[in-house]
């Protein structure tokens, strides 16, 4: 699909009017909120009205409040969202938060400040929207109820326009979708569906449209969460049984099969769900089951190595993750504290607690600028 210019034009001209922190009617960062280094996003996931909340994150790792933004749909109100809830663009331009409760998803541009402005709330081009991922203009959408599916929308200046011929169903066996990802040469949108234990892939064509779908098994139990590497290794993370959480890295050939390059690497954990990338070939992954947090590293060679697990906190479930982009910190979202945690990553990944913010109940999804 080709590449429409990020929203960077607008934002800059927005950015003169801005002249720093100034609060805005529309959604921006109180004038008395301190310069902050960068900025992490969840949502609220609310039924009464869904918002994504603001943390500033300072020079230290340690976040602070700034502020929430309404998507104008509706959540669930559960935590049993996935990874990709709300997402970030590469570019820190944009970002995309689901409405599960409303069947819409909303698309806001990043002020200067790192507040929000929503662009537009529209269907989700299916039911119960749980995943999103973005490459350039091009965005996909995982919707898990009645016939399961992924659709593509175009990220224009008006918002997100529906793109005809880019909606497909899930195979016919999937069950327990949880993921969506977009290949870093954007050929492929993929699917993870911890369940049926398979791995659904869709070619994405001229002008973001969508080819029937191509299924792999999942070469572990569980197959949960995926990224990818930007050498194009896809990495899985395993949730398997009691203590058999793993890390399954794959790589997705042209025809879309998806095949191991690996064996899976046990953590010895418990419900390893979610994954992100951080820098120098960190791999964090999420184990909602063991109060954990298990690095991988991708190595000089291409393989994957298991670091070792760093405790999440006291009774933690940690149900997401992000890293900022300096790749000096990792957040947590911690489903049973109802906190984001954050940490600071050492020189091969090892993690060290920082410091806690209280987030909502129902808050779901993590995104990091």
């Amino acid at each position: 699909m080709p590449r429409m210019k990020s929203r960077a034009t607008r934002l800059a001209l927005g950015a003169v009017v801005l002249g720093g922190l100034t609060a805005l009617a529309s959604g921006g960062l109180a004038s008395a909120a301190p310069l902050a280094e960068g900025v992490v996003y969840t949502q609220t996931n609310a039924t009464s009205g869904n918002s994504v909340q603001v943390f500033l994150r300072q020079a230290n790792g340690t976040l602070i409040p700034g502020g929430a933004f309404a998507t104008g749909g509706t959540g669930t109100g559960g935590t049993g969202l996935s990874q990709g809830s709300v997402e970030l663009s590469a570019d820190g331009h944009t970002l995309v938060a689901v409405n599960a409760g409303s069947s819409q998803i909303s698309d806001f541009t990043v002020t200067r400040d790192g507040g929000l402005r929503l662009i537009n709330t529209i269907s989700s081009g299916g039911t119960e929207p749980i995943s999103v991922a973005i490459d350039g203009s091009l965005v996909e959408v995982l919707n898990i109820g009645g016939t399961a599916n992924v659709a593509g929308f175009a990220a224009t200046s008006f918002g997100l326009i529906p793109i005809a011929g880019a909606s497909q169903p899930l195979s016919s066996g999937a069950s327990g979708a949880e993921d969506v990802t977009i290949s870093p040469d954007g050929s492929h949108a993929v699917v993870t569906e911890k369940t049926s234990n398979t791995i659904d892939t869709f070619a994405i064509g001229s002008g973001g449209t969508l080819a029937p779908v191509v299924t792999s098994p999942s070469d572990g139990p569980g197959a949960f969460a995926s990224v990818f590497t930007h050498d194009g290794r896809l990495l899985v993370a395993d949730a398997g049984g009691s203590g058999a959480s793993a890390l399954s890295p794959y790589q997705v050939d042209v025809d879309g099969t998806v095949a191991a390059t690996g064996p899976a690497l046990p953590n010895a954990q418990s419900a390893a769900c979610w994954i992100t990338l951080g820098k120098g070939g960190n791999v964090f992954v999420a184990n909602a089951g063991s109060s954990s947090i298990s690095t991988y590293r991708v190595l000089h060679n291409g393989s994957v190595g298991f670091f070792g697990n760093f405790n999440a906190g006291a009774g933690a479930k940690p149900l997401d993750l992000a890293t900022a982009p300096n790749g000096r910190f990792l957040y947590e979202l911690d489903g049973v504290n109802h906190v984001i945690s954050a940490f600071a990553v050492g020189p091969v990944g090892q993690l060290t607690a920082i410091s806690q913010q209280p987030i909502p109940a129902s808050a779901v999804g993590l995104a990091a600028g």
